[in-house]
């Protein structure tokens, strides 16, 4: 986990990425309601956009890997804007 609140974390999805690469870096019991859109799953979606992949690789806590997260693919970010369920922020 970042320096991301911590209250946060427990019943919200937080989505990381930079232009568009798009990972899950938490939520992932609700990954599958939020990929479907058929399910509950809490909105808003927090996704924490960053201006480059070394700014975002740095924020990760140590020993958290990009390749050990879930790739979102963009048209569900697509969807989700489309949706209003997606609150985004720039790192």
């Amino acid at each position: 986990m970042t320096d991301i609140e911590e209250t946060e974390e427990d019943e919200s999805i937080i989505l990381i990425g930079t232009e568009e690469s798009y990972w899950l870096l938490s939520g992932e019991k609700y990954l599958s309601a939020m990929l479907s859109g058929e399910e509950f799953y809490p909105t808003p979606v927090i996704y924490y956009k960053y201006d480059s992949m070394y700014e975002l690789t740095a924020d990760l806590d140590e020993g958290v890997l990009l390749t050990s997260l879930w790739d979102i693919h963009p048209g569900i970010i697509g969807r989700l804007r489309h949706q209003e369920h997606i609150k985004e922020e720039r790192k």
